[in-house]
């Protein structure tokens, strides 16, 4: 047998062995290590878009709800379209679906004023059946004061219907009922508003509700959820900020309902899940600031 057949049978050396393994090792560590790299840089993109998603829907939905503030509705100094406090916003406007819901007058046929009680008043609907219903947000204009009522009945009486409402002081920031007022009811009409209120809850869910619940509290679907802080400020005419606005009482001519601009809006968004290859297992973490201008506001507040 010649020594090219020996070599050939022979096999590898030790050497040869070693080298191979080496390199093979070097291969599947540095593979290992970019497939590790590859999903940890998914799995956290995955996270991230978590919390780009629900900053999105917050930024989009706001907006088409603050640009419809005040439709028909301009605010007065004590009473605005448009209010704030703490992580709570609520949005008023006259809906049109498809026209906008009557102002209807105050019938005298069953008492002189047209107010049947200190939570009741009856309407005049020219035999129709009232754009009203329990659960809606009404306001009640008394000339030139308006106060927001929270529909509890509405039945049919001679002449029209019996409008009752919630007997309480205040609603979404705003005085409620007719307390105080002096009824006339050649000045005076109730009719539907489109509410929209947007909460942060206990569990850190951003809601949006376009009801009330009986005890007066908002009617919310989640939106977004990982809100770590919501707050809300109201930007003036004159370029000032406040957590609320006044109703006229402090002096300030500049930072009353009918002094709004828009409105400044800062969260603190957290992703819902966590992964220890990402961000040092800790959970990701957005800080976002929008500006809204509600040009309907704007509009009938030029208009007027």
């Amino acid at each position: 047998m010649s020594h090219a057949a020996l070599r050939t049978r022979a096999g590898f050396t030790l050497l040869e062995l070693i080298l191979a393994l080496t390199i093979g090792l070097v291969v599947l560590a540095t593979a290992t290590a970019l497939t590790a790299s590859t999903w940890q840089s998914v799995r956290g993109a995955t996270l991230r878009d978590g919390v780009t998603r629900n900053a999105r829907y917050i930024a989009v939905t706001l907006q088409r709800d603050v640009q419809e503030t005040g439709v028909d509705l301009s605010s007065t100094v004590d009473f605005g379209a448009l209010a704030v406090w703490a992580d709570t916003v609520a949005i008023l406007r006259v809906p049109y679906e498809p026209a906008a819901p009557r102002q209807y007058p105050l019938s005298q046929t069953n008492f002189p004023t047209g107010q049947c009680g200190p939570a009741c008043l009856e309407i005049q609907t020219a035999g129709a059946v009232p754009e009203l219903s329990v659960g809606d947000v009404a306001r009640v204009q008394v000339s030139n004061t308006r106060r927001l009522i929270y529909v509890t009945a509405v039945d049919p009486v001679n002449g029209g219907y019996r409008v009752a409402f919630a007997n309480v002081p205040t609603l979404l920031q705003h005085a409620s009922g007719i307390q105080g007022l002096a009824i006339t009811p050649a000045s005076t009409f109730i009719q539907r508003l489109g509410i929209v209120v947007y909460y942060r809850d206990n569990n850190g869910i951003l809601r949006r509700a376009s009801r009330l619940n009986p005890d007066l509290t908002p009617r919310g679907e989640a939106l977004a959820t990982g809100l770590q802080t919501f707050t809300a400020r109201l930007v003036f005419v004159d370029g000032s900020e406040a957590a609320q606005a006044d109703n006229g009482t402090d002096g300030n001519a500049g930072n009353d309902y009918d002094d709004i601009a828009g409105i400044r809006v800062q969260a603190t968004l957290q992703g819902d899940h966590v992964d220890p290859r990402v961000n040092g297992g800790q959970p990701i973490r957005r800080q976002l600031q929008w500006w809204f201008a509600p040009r309907n506001l704007i509009y009938e507040r030029n208009k007027a």
